[in-house]
């Protein structure tokens, strides 16, 4: 069981539990400006609503971006975490992949102790001059 998560919105969370074959449980959820309060919550819940638990899982994907700058870092933040503490590979794909083309394929070159997902924020950063 894959388990995939989506933080480029900036007032959603996706989460998808997946199999190789098929969608076993997916879940958006509203999240204005709460990705770090909901996220770990939601996983919690689309497991347990799927009977599912954290060690059922065997990879984790996260897109990467582009995307709003907080709500990546959250998620991949989150995912890179996951999938460090359960010792499970992640693989990071852009936001217009299909996650649901056969997971197992994504994780085909992938080590048990695979890199770390960086965020690619699709622009350069938008810093104003100070005021004073």
């Amino acid at each position: 069981m894959y388990l995939y998560i989506n933080t480029t919105e900036r007032d959603y969370i996706s989460i998808a539990i997946l199999d190789d074959d098929k969608v076993i449980k997916k879940k958006k959820v509203k999240s204005v400006r709460k990705h770090s309060e909901k996220l770990l919550k939601s996983i919690e819940q689309v497991l347990s609503s799927s009977k599912k638990t954290m060690q059922d899982i065997k990879g984790i994907i996260v897109v990467k971006g582009p995307g709003s700058f907080t709500s990546l870092r959250i998620g991949i933040t989150t995912s890179n975490a996951l999938a460090f503490g359960l010792g499970v590979p992640i693989v990071g794909i852009d936001n217009d992949v299909d996650y649901t083309a056969t997971p197992s394929k994504l994780f085909a070159k992938k080590s048990k102790n695979s890199s770390i997902i960086l965020p690619e924020y699709g622009s350069e950063p938008h810093i104003t001059k100070s005021k004073k």
